[in-house]
């Protein structure tokens, strides 16, 4: 019996996150570029306010650990 190449599944499965996700960024970053020279502004998504929110807790609460409870 001729003896099987080994794969590396997880591999390939990486690089097809890794690829697909590239192509993604690619695609949202051309839709970004066409509607900032049209003038075109989007309000904020829901995910974008949440990201913000979460920052700034975390900032407050970085402010509160270092500088009133010292």
């Amino acid at each position: 019996m001729a003896k099987r190449p080994v794969r590396n599944k997880f591999r390939d499965k990486l690089a097809d996150y890794y690829l697909t996700n590239r192509e993604i960024t690619k695609e949202a970053d051309r839709r970004y570029k066409e509607e900032k020279q049209k003038g075109e502004k989007q309000p904020w998504t829901r995910r974008e306010k949440n990201m913000l929110l979460i920052t700034i807790i975390a900032f407050i609460l970085i402010i509160i650990r270092y500088f009133v409870l010292s």
